[in-house]
């Protein structure tokens, strides 16, 4: 074969294999994947926020999904939107999800960075994945009359406050305010505490900040004023700029959301006197005079027992207490120990040890051990682990039920032990009469005394309290009463005096 006739066949080949693609039936050609052609989210603060999504594709489009993930929370939810063919389009879909937060479960603060992305699949079962965007949640409720929203920002580092109005120089003292806070405590805490952004929503007055804070009760928001709230889990944080105490809450709170970061693990939280002790070692400007407090405990032999307590104390002068103390023991630690053992310390909290473990591990001594340095440093006496001991219950007779008959018996008496039990006989002729309720006695821990009538006797169960004090009065729904006569108890002048002393001292401070 000559090289001429080599060169036709092969070219008669390659004629061959073009005209096969080209004749190829459409059908086996693969169609293009779903394209995602629009998006957007809407929020509409405090009802939720309202995601938008459109898409395409050469085939049916099947499903619309949305990755959601809000703040640092390191777990996501995955919706479905409901969609529609658009008008005057085969295969192009408009989709909408709607997202609540007016409920206590589902509440996100205003300002949380929410992060989401779509899956959107075919009838052909290709999926398209999209990259992963960012929405800040604003309050929706401050927009002007076009409805953009209100709100603007100033920054520094990873801290972003959001405010409205003319409030900008406010807004720029919180700011710094929080910066000096992470500058103090970073080199404590170490460089992942600031990894993630800090957003801040400021508020001018109380009126617009409890619309904001999480759903609760009518009469809880009357009476309480909420300086500021951090959410540790989405790193957020509100302040009420307007309010004295802003500076100082700020600076208090932002440290909960690091403390979160580097101390809790999924097993437990880092416990309120750590938490609460951190905060206040890292507060800038605080507002009480926490020194004075732990002083007035030492004198007055009120310390509580802080690194035992599973949270804050009931009373209002025992949580002044209760941060003075926290604030002082970790500056101990901090100032004898290093901050660099505080660092080691956390990182063994969110590795999951608890807080002996945790302590014996970094520190060489457990718990107890912890407050009999501290108490010895701070010149209080120690505290007696054996009053802590829960006394069990004083032993009181009972009144043991008779058995059962349908002729009426006389009312069972108090049986001291076994033998009474088994002496005592009923008089089925004797006539019930009604059992007379003894007066209080004094025992050492409430007892319950309880008298039975046997069935279908004419006498009621009575039942009486034995109680270590007066007699309890009867209220409705409350848990404390007030005595029969209506006077209020006595005044604790030197609880008061105390108090007063802190706003002044607070006052001073300020002015």
């Amino acid at each position: 074969m000559t090289r001429l006739s080599v060169r036709i066949l092969a070219g008669a080949v390659v004629l061959a294999l073009m005209a096969l693609v080209l004749t190829w039936p459409a059908s086996e050609v693969r169609a293009a994947g779903p394209k995602l052609e629009s998006y957007g989210i809407t929020s509409e603060f405090p009802a939720g926020f309202r995601i938008r999504a459109q898409a395409s594709g050469e085939n049916d489009i099947t499903s619309v999904a949305v990755h959601l993930r809000v703040g640092q929370l390191t777990s996501g939810t995955y919706n479905y939107l409901d969609f529609e063919k658009s008008e005057g389009s085969q295969n192009l879909v408009d989709g909408e999800f709607f997202w609540r937060t007016e409920t206590v479960s589902n509440y996100i603060p205003p300002g949380t960075i929410i992060r989401y992305s779509f899956e959107i699949e075919d009838s052909a079962g290709q999926k398209l994945e999209t990259e992963t965007f960012d929405f800040i949640y604003f309050d929706a409720r401050f927009v002007d009359d076009e409805g953009n929203s209100r709100w603007e920002e100033v920054s520094d580092s990873a801290v972003t406050v959001a405010y409205k109005g003319p409030v900008k120089k406010r807004a720029e003292e919180i700011l710094r305010t929080i910066v000096e806070t992470l500058d103090k405590m970073v080199p404590i805490m170490g460089e992942e505490a600031i990894a993630e952004p800090i957003r801040v929503t400021m508020y001018n007055n109380n009126k617009e900040m409890l619309e904001a804070l999480p759903p609760k009760s009518a009469a809880i928001s009357r009476e309480l004023i909420t300086e500021g709230q951090a959410f540790t889990e989405v790193g957020t944080l509100l302040v009420l700029g307007g309010g004295r105490l802003a500076l100082g809450t700020a600076s208090h709170e932002v440290m909960h959301i690091i403390t979160h970061r580097v101390g809790d693990s999924v097993f437990r939280r880092v416990p309120s006197w750590l938490s609460e002790g951190l905060s206040e070692f890292a507060n800038v400007d605080p507002g009480f005079s926490y020194d004075i407090a732990l002083d007035f405990a030492i004198e007055t032999d009120r310390l509580l027992p802080h690194v035992f307590m599973p949270g804050l104390p009931g009373e209002s002068e025992d949580v002044i207490i209760f941060y003075g103390q926290s604030r002082s023991i970790v500056r101990m630690m901090i100032s004898v120990f290093g901050p660099e053992k505080m660092k080691q310390f956390m990182a063994s909290l969110q590795s999951g040890n608890n807080m002996d473990r945790a302590l014996t591990e970094v520190y060489g001594f457990t718990t107890q051990t912890l407050d009999i340095a501290w108490r010895s440093a701070i010149g209080a006496k120690q505290l007696d682990l054996t009053a802590r001991t829960q006394a069990r219950p004083t032993a009181v007779p009972q009144r043991v039920p008779l058995l059962y008959s349908l002729t009426p018996q006389a009312q069972s008496e108090v049986v001291a032990d076994a033998e009474d039990l088994a002496t005592a006989t009923p008089d089925p002729t004797a006539t019930p009469e009604p059992t007379a309720i003894p007066e209080p006695t004094a025992v050492p821990t409430p007892a319950l005394e309880v008298a039975v009538a046997v069935p279908d006797a004419d006498v009621e169960p009575t039942a009486s309290l034995a109680s270590d004090s007066e007699p309890r009065q009867t209220g409705s729904g409350a848990s404390c009463n007030p005595s029969a006569s209506g006077a209020a108890g006595p005044l604790d002048v030197t609880t008061v005096g105390f108090l007063l002393g802190l706003v002044g001292l607070g006052l001073r401070r300020r002015f």
